[in-house]
């Protein structure tokens, strides 16, 4: 399941990503968002409050590898973790950011606030 966070303001966007992100979570919630960004903005900055993160149903996966493209207007990318949390996860969020030359940042839970600063931040 994923949400937009109420932090989002301006080219900065957020989402609490729980479970595991499904063909919905993409269609109804994070393609339309980022889009309505990238259209106000054009260069975006997007952080994901991970909390207990499942991994993607395989129609959730193929969303996530045809919509990379969108991906290239992201400036940075705060990965906000919690104890759940995969290091294979990590090494594929870098991998991704490479590829895309995205900034991501890894925050624990208990520094949210942190990663929206740098996030935000010039």
């Amino acid at each position: 399941m994923i949400t937009r966070l109420s932090e989002s303001s301006g080219k900065s966007v957020g989402f609490l990503v729980h479970g595991k992100l499904t063909d919905e979570d993409y269609q109804k919630v994070l393609i339309p968002v980022v889009e309505e960004t990238i259209k106000a903005h054009q260069k975006i900055r997007i952080l994901f409050q991970m909390e207990k993160f499942g991994g993607w149903t395989p129609r959730g996966a193929w969303d996530d590898f045809i919509n990379w493209p969108k991906f290239l207007s992201v400036e940075r990318m705060a990965v906000v973790i919690d104890e759940n949390w995969d290091e294979y996860m990590s090494w594929l969020f870098t991998f991704f950011a490479a590829f895309t030359h995205i900034e991501v940042r890894f925050f624990k839970k208990e520094r949210l606030a942190d990663a929206w600063d740098w996030l935000r931040a010039s």
